[in-house]
């Protein structure tokens, strides 16, 4: 091996052991807290499983959050995450982090979808737990820091559900690599669904990646089973970025699977086209509703919010979550081994070990 594939080998190595011991995790992958589908039985899974699961509070008032956090720490002995969206909280985010510090019985990573306030930040430091902020631009990433995050994510517009940013993933690592004043964790959100694509967003300088649609079509989660076989039979080509899912949460592009609704040259009128649950509580659904559909959705699934990304082709199948994670681990050390590092060289301890493995 040259001794620039043995530095870029030995690099790349590094910046997996600064993401896994920045989420205090195995596997630098954080699973993405996608609101009414990544629920307790999800999040603990993919911890189960060496990486980071990630509980979705989304609108949940203090109850339903403190009971989400509490049926999480039931299920896995290890570290999780617990997902707030201020934008979408709003007066409800106070009482959803006095839920999350409440219920903690160990170290968690409360991640937020875009910038939380200060007082957010630093009640979540004072109470010891990891602080990850989701941003969509270089700006915000420094932003983010200033905060006091002690990682950030980065998220391009090829990943799936709602956008923070309008560039793409590569263009913004490259902005993040060249700023020395950035010196914390970056984690690459966009089009990460296999072994070489992790390997790829290590090698242009992130620590590690979150992933939504992978997990989405798992066996724990509580997407809908229309949905998940949608995913399954999906290519990248069948996802696209509109504005049409926005009752409920304007304001953003979203990335989904196309549809009568994404497709049409115009919006299609206002109709009721399904129910679902919402704390408890059977709820109707627009058409242009955010809302994503749930195993509790019921009608027409799919003129709804099936948020996904370019990574979709990395979706084969309805399987557990550790089978995922362990074919990713397997795909990342072949990655390494077709690049040309031999003998399992730059290859970080743990990364073919099989996914239960404690």
């Amino acid at each position: 091996m040259r001794a620039a594939d043995a530095a870029a080998a030995a690099a790349v190595g590094a910046a997996w052991a600064v993401g896994a011991a920045a989420l205090g995790v195995e596997l630098p992958l954080i699973q993405a807290g996608m609101g009414g589908i990544a629920g307790p039985a999800l999040a603990a899974a993919v911890s189960d499983a060496g990486a980071l699961g990630t509980v979705a509070l989304y609108k949940s008032d203090r109850a339903l959050a403190a009971a989400l956090v509490e049926q999480t720490a039931a299920r896995t002995t290890r570290t999780f995450g617990v997902n707030v969206i201020p934008e979408v909280a709003d007066r409800q985010l106070d009482q959803q982090l006095d839920a999350v510090l409440a219920k903690a019985d160990r170290q968690l990573t409360v991640n937020s979808y875009g910038l939380p306030p200060q007082s957010f930040a630093d009640r979540v430091r004072a109470a010891g737990h990891r602080l990850l902020i989701q941003t969509g631009s270089h700006r915000d990433a420094r932003t983010a820091a200033a905060l006091g995050a002690h990682a950030v994510t980065v998220q391009g517009t090829e990943a799936g559900g709602h956008h923070l940013g309008g560039q793409p993933l590569a263009e913004l690592l490259a902005e993040l690599r060249a700023d020395p004043a950035l010196d914390l964790p970056v984690f690459a959100a966009g089009a990460v669904g296999t072994g070489a694509d992790l390997l790829r967003v290590l090698a242009a300088g992130a620590h590690g990646a979150m992933c939504g649609t992978l997990f989405v079509a798992t066996a724990e989660s509580a997407a809908h089973p229309d949905y998940r076989c949608d995913l399954v039979a999906a290519t990248p080509a069948d996802t696209v970025v509109t504005d049409r899912f926005s009752i409920g949460w304007p304001g953003r592009t979203h990335r989904v699977l196309r549809s009568a609704v994404t497709d049409a040259p115009a919006p299609l009128p206002s109709a009721l086209i399904a129910w679902t649950t919402v704390m408890g509580t059977r709820r109707p659904v627009p058409r242009g509703s955010a809302a994503a559909p749930t195993t509790e959705a019921e009608g027409r699934v799919g003129e709804m919010a099936r948020y996904a990304g370019l990574g979709v082709g990395a979706v084969t199948g309805v399987e557990p979550a550790a089978a995922v994670l362990a074919r990713l681990r397997e795909q990342y050390a072949r990655a390494l081994a077709d690049a040309g590092v031999p003998d399992g060289a730059g290859v970080p301890s743990g990364v073919q070990a099989s996914a239960g493995a404690r």
